[in-house]
């Protein structure tokens, strides 16, 4: 008997779940009856392994992402940055949740009512605005088109029962929906990149050397891995700061990302205002990175070199950074730039 009531139970609980999932994923717009849980990008949802362009238009811009590359080395990257490499993962992920997107409710098919779920023609002016929706397009390896969505308001799930809601309207046709699925789209097109520049941690340093504009030089520097960093030249008299602050800058490569890209066609290192600094590893591998500031960012130009033993090494990192100027968060450029002052106590009575 207790096992006939748990299972009865069980079967209760579940009928309740799904009827709150059901709650959730109702919005606006109205009746009508419910989609048949019918995909919504079919074709996307059988061949999301040929997928080789994604393009995202809206308010935002446009961000055209492209599959480059050999079939067993591709590469994602985004056409609007020089081509620079896309974060793989994301649009991995976003795919994989079009792909996913499931029919659960017809909505408006009136153009009066799209505003409403935000799902009329991307760049369509409102009066005071542009619309918020976005077109998307999905094409495969041979130019043919995969799908094409405009997609509006989410529908976040307030139930805790997994269904998250999507108001969508396939293009060419009147009738908008709430899809069933997770398609997080990034507003930005910077969001797209793949932000990961270098990471070289300060335990791998054993000098830095940096150049500041107005000519004055700091350089960082130590015998074996382990021991701490000492000052170059260092007048008798100075007092430093903790070893931490000491050894910052030789830490200023440990999970260097990016905020923003550019061909360095597009933004040279200028003659006048740069800093310079310069690490060597205990391998051979030695960096340099050239910093400027340029329309309210902290900019870097970084090149690679090496030791025959690390010569393999610094190729592959030169290829990777001498084509771009990356724009970084500005404590990374501080840390680069780091004076005698910076490391040092001020005098008593100063």
């Amino acid at each position: 008997m207790q096992v006939k009531g748990l299972t009865v139970l069980v079967a209760a609980t579940a009928l309740v779940v799904v009827a709150a999932a059901a709650v959730s994923l109702r919005g606006i717009g109205g009746g009508g009856e419910a989609g048949n849980g019918g995909t919504v990008l079919p074709a996307v949802a059988d061949h999301v392994g040929n997928v080789a362009a994604l393009k995202i238009s809206g308010v935002g811009g446009t961000a055209t992402l492209l599959r480059k590359g050999t079939a067993e080395k591709p590469q994602w990257v985004v056409a609007e940055k020089g081509d620079y490499p896309a974060d793989a993962v994301k649009i991995r992920q976003v795919l994989i949740g079009f792909a996913e997107l499931k029919l659960v409710e017809p909505k408006t098919s009136k153009p009066d009512l799209y505003t409403r779920l935000d799902v009329e023609e991307p760049g369509k002016d409102r009066g005071k605005d542009l619309t918020h929706s976005r077109l998307v397009e999905i094409d495969d390896g041979k130019g043919a088109k995969l799908g094409e969505l405009i997609v509006g308001k989410r529908r976040p799930d307030s139930l805790g029962t997994g269904a998250d809601g999507l108001y969508i309207r396939r293009l060419g046709e009147a009738q908008a929906w709430l899809a069933q699925g997770n398609v997080d789209l990034p507003a930005d097109l910077k969001d797209w990149l793949d932000k990961k520049i270098v990471s070289i941690p300060a335990s791998q340093v054993q000098s830095v050397t940096l150049t500041h504009a107005d000519g004055t030089v700091l350089t960082l520097k130590r015998d074996k891995e382990g021991d701490k960093f000492t000052v170059a030249d260092a007048p008798a008299d100075a007092k430093f700061k903790s070893d931490s602050v000491i050894s910052e800058p030789a830490g200023a490569l440990d999970a260097l990302e990016l905020s923003d890209v550019k061909p360095a066609a597009e933004i040279p290192v200028p003659a006048e205002g740069v800093s310079r600094a310069e690490w060597k590893t205990f391998d051979g591998l030695t960096i340099t990175a050239e910093t400027f500031e340029k329309d309210g960012s902290s900019w870097v130009h970084l090149k690679a070199a090496g030791s025959e033993k690390a010569a393999d090494e610094a190729k592959t990192l030169d290829e990777k950074l001498a084509p771009w100027t990356f724009a970084v968060y500005q404590y990374k450029t501080n840390a680069m730039k780091t004076k005698l002052a910076d490391i040092t106590e001020a005098p008593k009575g100063s």
